[in-house]
Order: C-alpha cells, then sequence, then structure tokens
C-alpha cells in the first residue's frame, strides 16, 4: 500500500512550549551554572537596590520589594535569558522627580501606583503588539538621555557625599542648593563618602585588569571584580558600627530596615493624583521599555539568539504590575546586573528565580546587618555605577557623522539637565521626528548624468559625468508623499525654466519607496504642464510595487512617455548618440 504523499501540518505548540522552550534538556550542570550566576547576581543586586531605593527618595526596603516577585512575573513572560530586571539607576531619579512635589505621607502609595499605571501600559502595549513603537526612538536619544540623566544623578547624590539636605530637579537648582549648604557639610560623611567612592573607582578601573596580570582567567577576573564592591560595603558598614559614626559624628546611615516579604495590596491615589501621576508613568514606560529591550538585544546578540519586543513589553508590564502591589516603584531592565548574569555564565530564566529567592531570604534573615550602611556609601556606589553611563564620546561621535542627529541628541541632552529627566526622552523623540519630517519636506533631487562609457549615473553637480541639453533626467531621493508633492512640482519647474532645448524629462525612482494620492496628482499635473510645453515625461527604476499601485490609477493611461526599466535602457531610447570623438579616453581600434 502507497504512503500518502499529503504532508500533516505541524502540531501548534503550547504557551508553555513557546514561553518555555528552554526547559527541554534543562540538566544539572545547566542548573548549577544558573545557580553561580544567581549568586553573583544578588551580591551585586543587594546593595544596588539599597542604593535605588535612596535615589528614589523611598525607604531602603522599598528597593528589596522591587528585587523579589518582579522577578518572577518577568520570568514568567518576558522573551530574554539574560535580562535582570529591578531597581535601576536611571528610572529610580525619574521616580524621585515625579513624587518630590508630592506630600511625604504620599509618596510611598504614589510610587506604587505609578508602577502599576507603568505596567499596565506596557502590558496594553504588548497586547497590541506594539513592540514596533521602540523604531521611534533613535539611539542618539537614548545614548544622549542617559548620558544626561547619569550626569543628573551624580549631582542629586552630592547631597549625601557632604552629608547635607539640598533638592531640585535641574542641574541648576541642584547645584544651587547644593552650594547655599556647604557650609553644613559633614566631615565625617565627606571622607566616607570620597573614600569609598576612589576605592569603588580603583576597583572598577584595576582590579580586573591586575587580576589578568597575576594569570587569573579574564571571565574570573571581571567577575571578582563585580562581586568586590560587596565586600567594601561590608567593611563600611563595620567601620560604621564600630565606631558608632551615626551617633557621635552624625553621620546618616541606612537605619532601622522592617524585615519580612513585601505587603500585597492594591494602591489606590485620588483621581487629581491618579491624573498627575498618567504623564511620567507614560514617559517612564517609554524609557523602560527602551532601555531595557537594548540591553536584552545585545546581550541576545552575543548568544546568537533574539528577543520578541512585544514579550518584552508584557514581561515588563507584569513585573511593574507587580512591583506596585508588593510595595515597590517602577522598574526596568540592569544593564549591569544583565552583563554580569550573562558573563557569570546565565543559561535560561532561572536565575531570575534563583536571584528572587535569594532576595526574599536577604529581606526576612540580613536586613539588621544592613542598618549601619552609611549613606554615604551608597551615594558612592550611585555614582561610581553612572560613570559608565557617560557616554559624551557617543554624542561626539553623532554631531560629526550627522548634524541633524547631533542636535537631537544635544536636545536631548540639555533637556534632561536644564527641565528636568521627565522631559528629556520627549524632547528627544518629538525633535527626532521633527527633523525626519522636516528632511523630506524638500528631499535630495540632483539632475544626474552617465559616466562616459558606463550604465552609472551620478549627480551632475558632484561628479563629471557626461549630460545633454535634450534629455534631463531627475533623480528622486526620497519617497513621495503629501508633504513634499508641491517641492516635486516646483523642483520640475525649474528644470522647465533653466533647460530651453529639453524635450524629454525622466524622473529617476530608485529611491522612491511610496507615491500616495497627494504626489499622485502632482505627478499628473507636472504631465499635464510639461505635455503643453512639447515635453514628454518618463520614469526608470521604478520598484514594482509602486508601479503596480500606479497601474490601478489611469495615470498611466495619459502619462505622455514611458517607463524604462533602468535609467540606461531610458538613455538608450531617448539620448543621441554620444560623439566619441570629444572622449579622452577613445581609442579607435579601426
Amino acid at each position: 500500500m502507497e504512503e500518502s504523499s499529503t504532508t500533516l501540518p505541524k502540531p501548534r505548540k503550547s504557551a508553555l512550549a513557546r514561553q518555555w522552550g528552554w526547559l527541554r534538556g534543562y540538566n544539572g550542570r545547566v542548573f548549577t551554572e544558573d545557580l553561580v550566576a544567581a549568586i553573583i547576581v544578588t551580591i551585586l543586586l543587594v546593595p544596588q537596590s539599597l542604593a535605588y531605593a535612596l535615589l528614589a527618595g523611598l525607604p531602603p526596603q522599598v528597593g528589596i520589594y522591587v528585587s523579589i516577585f518582579p522577578l518572577l512575573a518577568y520570568a514568567a513572560f518576558g522573551s530574554s535569558r539574560y535580562l535582570n530586571v529591578g531597581p535601576t539607576a536611571v528610572i529610580s531619579l525619574m521616580t524621585a522627580v515625579c513624587i518630590a512635589t508630592l506630600p511625604e505621607g504620599t509618596r510611598l502609595v504614589s510610587a506604587a501606583v505609578l508602577a502599576v499605571i507603568t505596567g499596565v501600559i506596557l502590558l496594553v502595549a504588548g497586547i497590541l503588539k506594539a513592540g514596533f513603537l521602540m523604531n521611534f526612538v533613535s539611539r542618539p536619544v537614548v545614548s544622549a538621555y542617559i548620558t544626561g540623566a547619569a550626569l543628573l544623578i551624580i549631582f542629586s547624590q552630592l547631597k549625601h557625599i557632604f552629608g547635607i539636605t539640598a533638592s531640585g530637579n535641574t542641574v541648576f537648582a541642584l547645584l544651587g542648593d547644593i552650594k547655599s549648604n556647604l557650609p553644613n557639610t559633614n566631615k565625617a560623611a565627606l571622607w566616607i563618602g570620597l573614600s569609598a567612592i576612589a576605592i569603588l573607582w580603583l576597583i572598577k578601573r584595576y582590579l580586573a585588569y591586575g587580576l589578568v596580570k597575576l594569570h587569573v582567567k579574564s571571565r574570573k577576573a571581571k567577575l571578582i571584580a563585580r562581586m568586590t564592591p560587596i565586600l567594601v560595603v561590608a567593611i563600611f558598614i563595620g567601620i560604621s558600627a564600630y565606631f558608632g559614626l551615626a551617633d557621635r559624628s552624625d553621620v546618616r546611615v541606612v537605619g532601622r530596615i522592617p524585615a519580612g516579604l513585601p505587603p500585597l495590596n492594591v494602591p489606590m491615589v485620588s483621581m487629581p493624583e491618579f491624573k498627575a501621576l498618567l504623564v511620567p508613568a507614560i514617559v517612564i514606560a517609554i524609557v523602560a521599555f527602551v532601555d531595557s529591550t537594548s540591553t536584552a538585544q545585545e546581550l541576545a546578540a552575543r548568544a546568537r539568539g533574539r528577543i520578541d519586543s512585544n514579550k518584552e513589553l508584557l514581561g515588563l508590564g507584569a513585573s511593574n504590575v507587580v512591583a506596585g502591589i508588593t510595595g515597590g516603584y517602577p522598574i526596568n531592565g540592569s544593564m549591569s546586573r544583565s552583563a554580569v548574569n550573562f558573563s557569570a555564565g546565565g543559561q535560561t530564566q532561572i536565575v531570575g528565580l534563583l536571584v528572587a529567592g535569594f532576595m526574599a531570604l536577604t529581606a526576612v534573615f540580613l536586613t539588621p546587618i544592613l542598618q549601619a550602611l552609611p549613606l554615604a556609601v551608597l551615594a558612592a556606589l550611585i555614582i561610581v555605577a553612572c560613570f559608565s553611563l557617560l557616554d559624551f564620546r557617543s554624542l561626539w561621535r553623532t554631531w560629526v557623522y550627522s548634524r541633524a542627529d547631533g542636535i537631537t541628541a544635544l536636545a536631548t541632552f540639555l533637556a534632561v539637565l536644564l527641565l528636568g529627566v521627565q522631559w528629556g526622552v520627549l524632547a528627544g523623540v518629538v525633535l527626532a521626528m521633527a527633523l525626519h519630517i522636516n528632511s523630506t519636506l524638500q528631499p535630495h533631487m540632483p539632475l544626474v548624468g552617465r559616466f562616459p562609457g558606463t550604465e552609472h549615473y551620478r549627480d551632475a553637480a558632484r561628479f563629471n559625468v557626461e549630460t545633454n541639453d535634450v534629455v534631463k533626467t531627475l533623480r528622486i531621493d526620497e519617497s513621495l508623499y503629501y508633504a513634499n508633492a508641491r517641492f516635486l512640482e516646483d523642483k520640475v519647474a525649474q528644470v522647465v525654466a533653466e533647460s530651453p532645448n529639453m524635450t524629454d524629462l525622466v524622473l529617476m525612482c530608485t529611491a522612491v519607496n511610496r507615491i500616495d494620492a497627494s504626489a499622485l496628482s502632482s505627478l499628473e499635473e507636472i504631465n499635464k504642464r510639461l505635455k503643453s510645453a512639447d515635453i514628454r515625461l518618463h520614469f526608470s527604476d521604478m520598484q514594482s510595487r509602486v508601479k503596480e499601485r500606479l497601474f490601478r490609477s489611469s495615470f498611466l493611461d495619459r502619462l505622455t512617455g514611458q517607463i524604462f526599466l533602468s535609467q540606461h535602457e531610458a538613455m538608450e531610447e531617448l539620448g543621441p548618440e554620444p560623439d566619441w570623438n570629444q572622449l579622452s579616453d577613445h581609442v579607435d581600434i579601426h
């Protein structure tokens, strides 16, 4: 009996298989690698969680809270195997700016509501498969925004280094307040803060290099260097507790941290407060998504994998909602901790689950140890972490390469410093889109000619090419739509006015991907005007998709000329035979 040639459809994968396909083949060796990575990430996360909560203007335990259950939510919905979500410097600063103007008694619940709103926005975007929206935020804008925010964060932490009080959402407000309070500097806090900055910077800058010189493997040396800050924190805790710096020298410390897991409740605020939090939540959602997805994409590329931006929206959205209902504040993917996870050999999302477990143990058992930690040390951790986020070189490269992108990046950077961190990304996105639209309003449309003896056609104003007075070719370097259709009409009129002997005009459409209805009307008007001047209109190098759309109209029925497959075909058909005797490279073979 012959076998049937009918191919059965492949069974659809279940949601569990699509989301956690990596579970197939998971074994003890992979778990060991995940466990080691989780321990290293936790060692880095414990001091960071306290520091970033401090940066957000919230109690230190909140940083621990957002490092537990939100990680479980991301593992359930996110697509990256390496991304570690939790508190980060930029989002913490944005949260601090958002809640700073609210009454002190409502800031904690407002931060939680802010996280829930941010999460809902991201979830809705994920359900609508709006991951493509990341394309509207350019890399220069992201780089400039992060650089400006990092600089603002550094200035915001100087008050803890000097042991004074200062506030402000812009660089001038912060520096002005710090300057006026400098006479109240706490010398003990200053010495602790400067020492911590110096030690942490030296470790970050030279420890791994020194270990490699001592014949430690490069990967192991980097991991040791990244784990060493927890030792520095422990030393300063010991010094603070032994000498009683909080009582003797009035050094500000973390203080009592309530032990236990985070509370579970739905935060509620009044309608006016909700409206005040809505716009900042949208901005935070944009920044969190762009920053996290960029990190996830980079790590996935290193591992020769890929991520799903729509799943990233769902993962970040779910983790932020969980952060809000467990007494936290908005979070996103951490570049530093994710890189540590990757370098430490983490293989799967199990790392996030293990980190959540370790942070839960920290919340229950280890918080009493942290209460003597000076705030100046946490500020030093934040400042040193922000050093790596400063990327002025990228700003300069962008400026040199493209003035438009450079202006956008510079405007974003200045907006963060002068207007506040919440306006920087909006300023950058709006300006980038405005400049892009402006660049399409008057696209480049040069007259082109042929390189002698070839089939290549280039800008006649830039190259020494052959042209003639009878057939003119106008190359259109942009798609045609309603905003630039009139510009095309004016350009054609200019060519006609400057070419009294012209009988044919060819529109070279190599870069034209779309012709909308307004542009079609302009082409019809151009064809009509040229016909009245006894000039035929032709097209060359037109893409099939554009040509197919033109066939839906009656324009081609009234076209006075032809549509040529290539520009060379058009010139062979329309142009006069060149005078070879005038060409310097002509060789007479007869």
